[in-house]
């Protein structure tokens, strides 16, 4: 029984131990994998280490500069103080976000729509659609200049319309809609720049370019026709030409001891009968309210006569001279009424009156006036009748009135011809000024002077026949023809006024094949509206006296912002669309690192960027300052951990697996220790039982 338990037990221990073993195997093969698991997770590490990528540097609204993953959002967002890049795929197109596509498209369709652009007017088309695309950004261009407070100080008469209402945008009537209508603001600087490139101002040059041409025709017709009036109106059955030409020949013909030459004095008064003959014949064509001076001038040249009194005033002198009455000469004439002392030209006062030493005859105390009286001499009527015929020649062109000559039934067919052409193109631009057929042949000199169309002519306030100072300080008559076509009709206004014009338009065909669609001569009707013109006007009358106001694009969502810069951004954006074309980008890809990182490195798009003269230029982003390489942080951050926390684990693993082997060993020890021992016993007992049998 006893050996039967010891092999029993022996083979428990050899059972045991074989367990052993085969643990202790698996915890090796364990420990074996740890270490493949540990050189994964260095090696993930690793990568993250070695792991960088695209960044943008750019500048926040705020001007504060930041990095950002490169994306197409972050390459392309605007910023005052950024760089313009732009991506463009291999057909040369941009690529551009959801929103600028639909803005831009929006753009084209509004401009589309604005019936003052002709059709086939690309030009007028694109401007069009920029307008309305940076309007879509919130840009608008205007000025604040006009509403400081120190800018009103203008005269009563500008201030006065200055401050009125204005049309800014007129919409022309159709069959649909036959009432023309107007948007209308209060304060006239706000349309400057819509007035001055609006159709209305457009009509306004081109019918007073018309005006100018027709009246400069006119003028020359007229003027030759005057020319050839007065050098051929006779006197004495001579022409002026030709008793001017004699009696200046005469003049500076030189004798012969070197001395200019005179007409004697009969010659003299003959020329001058010759020219008041003359004089007569001309003097009806002549305005006197205009030519006041010149007509009086030719009268005093035309009475002047020898013997004829004339009396110059001299210094006042109160007692000048002799001290009693009886002193003076004969002929001098003393006047105590008036305290007057006239002296005749036989006599010259300063050779004969001493120096005051009493007051016997001059005691009242009175200021007293000399007069030195001489009369015309015979020289005198010589150098007067030359005089006139000069005053005569360098004036008489300019004061005739030439309405008064063109209304005489001797007037050539040219001249009739060049004053129907005038009359004619005076009719329509008056037309369009006041909004009436006619306003009168009376006023048609004055339908390019701006000032006589708002504020009317000056008043002559003390009826003497000129405008001085005096006048002019006293202001304007307010013009009672004031053109009022842009009001309705409750503020006194004429609607429905429009004038005739030639014009172009399509006919939709290229009959030419010259590669453009041909146009045609047409007569048009256009709305008159002359407010747009007096808004231009008074703006550029202020600039005048205050400074031409910077105009400039102002982002209405953000007044304070740079507006300018903002503007010129999206021009360019705008115009590089126009020209290259453009493809939309989605917005995930818009906002996705690794898609723009994979575009780049594999030519899948490439970069342009904007130069100092707003020109899309050809960069590589390799050689961008404004990108760069920069390891990831953050997944470095997070490799760095899950390393930490792997090898942590895989240590934990392995000294578990360690003190799991020594445990292995140190009973496999025991349990060896144990078989010995009782296999010891056994082969004992075994040899004992032997020799039992044995003896």
């Amino acid at each position: 029984m006893g050996l039967a338990a010891s092999q029993a037990r022996l083979l428990s221990i050899t059972s045991r131990m074989a367990d052993n073993e085969l643990r202790s195997q698996l915890i090796n093969n364990a420990k074996m994998r740890l270490t493949t698991e540990s050189s994964k997770v260095s090696d993930e590490y690793i990568a993250a280490l070695n792991k960088t990528q695209l960044m943008m540097s750019n500048y926040n609204m705020l001007g504060e500069k930041q990095y950002q993953d490169l994306t197409f959002n972050s390459l392309t967002a605007y910023s005052p103080m950024n760089n313009q890049y732009g991506l463009v795929n291999k057909s040369g197109e941009l690529l551009v976000s959801e929103l600028d596509t639909a803005r831009y498209e929006e753009a084209f369709k509004k401009a589309s729509e604005d019936k003052e652009i002709e059709e086939g007017d690309t030009e007028g088309l694109n401007a069009k659609a920029l307008e309305e695309f940076l309007k879509s950004y919130g840009l608008e261009k205007t000025t604040t200049y006009f509403e400081q407070d120190q800018v009103y100080g203008f005269d009563k008469d500008l201030q006065r319309i200055w401050e009125g209402d204005m049309v800014y945008e007129y919409i022309p009537a159709t069959e649909d809609n036959p009432i023309p209508q107007a948007n209308r603001v209060s304060g006239l600087h706000y349309g400057y720049e819509k007035s001055k490139t609006s159709v209305e101002y457009g009509v306004y040059t081109a019918l007073l370019e018309d005006y100018q041409a027709a009246d400069a025709a006119y003028t020359a017709a007229l003027k030759q026709y005057m020319k050839d009036l007065v050098y051929g109106t006779t006197g004495g059955g001579r022409t002026y030409e030709e008793l001017y030409k004699e009696l200046m020949g005469k003049n500076y013909e030189i004798d012969t001891n070197g001395m200019y030459k005179v007409p004697a004095y009969s010659e003299a008064t003959d020329y001058q009968g010759k020219m008041n003959e003359i004089w007569g014949k001309l003097k009806g064509f002549i305005d006197p309210q205009k030519n006041p001076t010149f007509i009086a001038q030719m009268e005093e040249y035309l009475s002047l006569a020898k013997d004829q009194d004339r009396s110059e005033t001299t210094t006042p002198a109160p007692n000048r001279g002799f001290t009693s009455t009886s002193e003076y000469p004969a002929g001098v004439i003393i006047d105590p009424t008036n305290h007057t002392i006239t002296w005749p030209d036989t006599i010259d006062p300063e050779q004969t009156a001493p120096a005051l030493e009493g007051n016997a005859d001059f005691g009242d105390g009175a200021t007293w006036t000399e007069i030195v009286q001489n009369k015309v001499s015979e020289n005198d009527v010589v150098d007067g009748v030359i005089d006139m015929y000069k005053y005569f020649q360098s004036s008489i062109l300019g004061a005739l009135d030439r309405d008064e000559v063109a209304s005489s039934s001797n007037i050539t067919q040219e001249v009739k011809n060049a004053q129907d052409a005038y009359h004619e193109a005076s009719k329509k631009l008056a037309m369009f000024i006041f909004g009436r057929d006619d306003i009168g042949e009376q006023y048609y000199d004055y339908l390019d002077d701006m000032e006589w169309i708002l504020y009317g002519p000056y008043n002559d306030i003390d009826g003497d026949g000129e405008i001085d100072a005096e006048d002019i300080e006293a202001g304007r008559s307010n013009a009672p023809l004031f053109p009022t076509t842009a009001l309705d009709p409750s503020e006194g206004g004429v609607t429905g006024a429009y004038v005739t014009m030639e014009g172009k338009e399509s006919t939709g065909v290229d009959a030419d094949g010259d590669g453009k669609i041909d146009y045609v001569d047409v007569e048009k009707e256009y709305y008159c509206n002359f407010q747009a013109i007096i808004d231009v006007y008074l703006c550029e009358k202020a600039m005048e006296l205050y400074g031409t106001p910077k105009y400039t694009w102002v982002d209405v969502n953000d007044p304070d912002a740079d507006g300018e810069a903002k503007a010129k951004w999206y021009t360019n954006l705008f115009e590089r669309m126009l020209e290259g074309g453009y493809q939309t980008i989605e917005k995930g890809l818009a906002s996705s690192q690794e898609w723009l990182q994979y575009a780049l490195e594999s030519s899948l798009v490439s970069m342009e960027q904007v130069n100092a003269e707003d020109m899309w230029v050809s960069t590589m982003y390799t050689n961008c300052s404004d990108i760069t390489e920069s390891t990831v942080d953050v997944d470095i951050t997070l490799a760095e951990a899950e390393y930490n926390k792997k090898m942590n684990a895989i240590q934990a693993k392995d000294k578990r697996y360690d003190i799991e082997l020594k445990n292995i060993d140190t009973e496999h020890n025991s349990l060896q220790t144990e078989y010995d021992s009782i296999k010891s016993v056994m082969d004992k007992n075994v040899e004992r039982n032997f020799k039992m049998f044995e003896a």
